[in-house]
């Protein structure tokens, strides 16, 4: 699947990782391949923990962002999640400005919890682990963040979330 080919995510102008307004953030755009949400991003100097290093804040912050995103594409309710517990394992030091690839995936629905996992990677080679437990926003908190979430080059996403919109 080349990247023309990609069916986008929308995202929120103002969010720290994918957020097109936001003059401190990311501004990674993440999208589905197969089973799995993914996204890739070089991370700028000034977010560095050690010198040259990622802080893991920012590893976290993707892995959390990338299984939520999992438990709302994937999982039956079609509503919008929000973690409930997220655990982080780091495997090796993220040097910054190298571009990194996040993807995960959701492990099971269990209906009022989504357990998601996702991993980091860098030259194909994981750096982090995580997983994480998604509690889905009730039908009105979705349709209050759809309201703000932007679309573009979104196809299949645009009627994801059914009567929420």
């Amino acid at each position: 699947m080349g990247n023309d080919d990609r069916e986008y995510l929308p995202n929120s102008p103002g969010c720290f990782l994918c957020g097109e307004d936001n003059p401190s953030g990311l501004r990674t755009r993440f999208f589905v391949v197969e089973n799995e949400v993914r996204g890739s991003v070089a991370i700028p100097g000034h977010m560095n923990g050690y010198k040259d290093v990622v802080h893991g804040g920012i590893l976290a912050a993707l892995l959390d962002e990338t299984m939520g995103w999992a438990a709302t594409v994937f999982g039956k309710a079609r509503l919008m999640f929000v973690t409930a517990e997220l655990t982080v394992r780091y495997m090796r030091p993220v040097p910054i400005e190298k571009e990194i690839t996040v993807r995960s995936r959701l492990v099971r629905d269990a209906g009022r919890l989504s357990y998601c996992e996702g991993e980091l990677l860098l030259d194909n080679e994981v750096c982090a682990r995580g997983k994480g437990i998604f509690s889905p926003l009730d039908r009105e908190g979705t349709a209050e963040v759809l309201s703000y979430l932007r679309f573009y080059d979104c196809n299949k996403f645009k009627n994801l979330f059914g009567g929420c919109q």
